[in-house]
């Protein structure tokens, strides 16, 4: 497994290099966006690290193993479905509480000029 460079906040040492390099181009994205990544954000990064190592690996069984198993009762879907699934809920949740997808940040961007105009409201009345 091939690593990438780790000097980041989040150590992604041992996950798949498609987890590292992910993660890096989203501290890079807080960085250049905010110059810092908050303490706060820690804590979410790490998160996102472990569940979208998780999408990336159900991913890589359901492409070895194909969509469904044999098992005793016959064909069954393959487990890696349901569990690459739910990581990729995970993930967007994730991504949504750092802002870092288009439409959170559409949507704080919004907020935003709500309370503009709330303040601004208030101060003509």
């Amino acid at each position: 497994m091939a690593k990438i460079e780790n000097t980041r906040m989040v150590d992604t040492s041992n996950y798949l290099p498609a987890t590292q390099l992910y993660i890096k181009n989203v501290e890079d994205y807080l960085l250049g966006k905010y110059g810092e990544i908050k303490p706060v954000w820690i804590g979410l990064l790490d998160s996102l690290a472990f569940q979208y190592d998780i999408f990336q690996m159900s991913k890589e069984a359901i492409r070895t193993n194909g969509m469904v198993t044999q098992t005793s009762r016959g064909l069954c879907p393959n487990p890696s479905i349901k569990i690459m699934n739910d990581a990729s809920i995970q993930v967007q949740k994730l991504v949504q509480s750092l802002a870092i997808s288009p439409m959170a940040e559409s949507k704080l961007k919004m907020e935003e000029k709500d309370t503009t105009d709330e303040f601004l409201s208030a101060l003509t009345n």
